[in-house]
């Protein structure tokens, strides 16, 4: 089967998890013998592009006119923003490429992820072609411009404006093209019905992590004298950090509870500020190889204590892959990876009380800790690539492709 992946970024060029779960797929079927072609975006200053084969997949970069690059997004003023959108609105010049693209080798399937830069003109350009459009959402792209559903305050966007509520008519009108809608997530996927999708074939496939065993992973300490939680994210106000801190402020008895906070971000002040203050809060910055690998080994357990409609978290996996639980807001799709009491435990968005009570319980309970670490390895099953791929190729046949 000849396989068509779109996603606006494609590794080494990454903004975010999506980058990684595309490549994953596209590796993973590429490794099943079938034909992958990737395409993505680039800078305009970058073009001609050259092909690249990376991992068995054919890699095609091309710059979708439009106003600048979506990657070179962050620090332009509003007016271009705004233009900006008005042309990803329906990008025929991206359409176009497309179009030359599958002339050139007809695929049996198109699959794409996120498409900030081609906008539903893509699908358009396939279905006239008679190839069949399977779209991922891995955010709320098609129904909010900040793609998290969050005002310009980061906090839940409870009344679009009436621009917002345009761009979400216009954007899911364009799934008419769609043969198949699939979510990470069911709540992601509710939400999107619930908001006017309509699409012939929708369905729910886990993203799939390639994880190792972790040494040691099996045989952590249950009981040590301190417990040390995790919080690696972002530091923004969505990911709940403000209200990981007051929770340690309501904590503030008991001597052996410690918090780590890891990640960069605006509030990255505001977290040295309170590890000055509380001698039981580590701030360690970013983490990645041996310092990430020793702080999961000696967590307790993770939070996410999130504000916004979290859709899937890999970050949990990743959790899981060390044998520790998670404490996670009740909110989005994190309830449905975290089984209550088993895996992990839920608190109500926002509440640091509610936060504090899940830390002392886990503390105070090794009978609790000693579930997580039992039910873990059935967490990292459930977020395989394998399993990904054999999903994403249910999902083809379908909507007929490779028939």
């Amino acid at each position: 089967m000849h396989i068509l992946v779109v996603n606006n970024l494609y590794p080494p060029i990454m903004a975010g998890g999506a980058e990684l779960i595309v490549r994953n797929l596209a590796e993973g079927l590429a490794a099943r013998g079938h034909r992958v072609t990737a395409v993505t975006t680039c800078g305009p200053e970058m073009e001609p592009y050259p092909v690249e084969t990376i991992g068995g997949v054919e890699i095609l970069r091309f710059f979708p006119k439009n106003m600048y690059w979506s990657f070179a997004r962050s620090d332009r003023p509003r007016w271009q923003k705004a233009l900006w959108h008005l042309k990803d609105s329906w990008n025929r010049d991206a359409g176009r490429r497309l179009a030359e693209i599958m002339a050139d080798g007809r695929p049996d399937v198109m699959h794409t992820h996120v498409i900030d830069g081609f906008s539903g003109a893509i699908w358009r350009r396939a279905r006239a072609l008679g190839v069949p459009v399977v779209h991922t959402a891995h955010d709320y792209h098609l129904m909010c411009p900040r793609a998290f559903m969050l005002d310009r305050n980061w906090h839940l966007c409870t009344k679009p404006s009436l621009q917002c509520r345009v761009f979400r008519h216009w954007h899911l009108g364009t799934t008419r093209h769609l043969s198949a809608f699939v979510s990470p997530s069911q709540f992601l996927l509710d939400e999107h019905v619930a908001a006017g999708l309509s699409v012939p074939v929708t369905g729910v496939v886990p993203n799939g992590v390639p994880l190792v065993a972790v040494p040691g992973a099996g045989a952590r300490d249950i009981d040590p004298p301190v417990h040390h939680f995790l919080l690696a994210a972002r530091l923004t106000q969505e990911k709940g950090i403000l209200v990981a801190i007051e929770a340690m402020a309501a904590l503030r008895d008991v001597a052996n509870i410690r918090l780590t906070i890891a990640g960069r971000g605006p509030l990255e002040a505001q977290v040295r500020e309170a590890a000055a203050k509380d001698p039981r809060i580590d701030f360690a910055g970013f983490i990645s190889g041996e310092q990430k690998d020793r702080i999961f080994q000696t967590a307790t357990a993770l939070l996410i204590p999130s504000l916004w409609y979290e859709n899937a978290p890999v970050i949990i996996v990743e959790a899981a892959a060390y044998g520790i639980g998670v404490v996670g807001s009740r909110i989005g799709a994190i309830p449905e990876f975290i089984r209550d009491g088993e895996t992990g435990l839920l608190f109500e968005p926002g509440d640091p009380a509610g936060l504090a009570t899940a830390l002392r319980r886990i503390a105070a309970e090794p009978a609790l800790r000693r579930r997580f670490a039992e039910n873990a390895p059935g967490v990292v099953d459930r977020f395989t690539i394998d399993g990904m791929v054999d999903g994403y190729l249910q999902q083809y046949r379908a909507v007929g492709a490779g028939a």
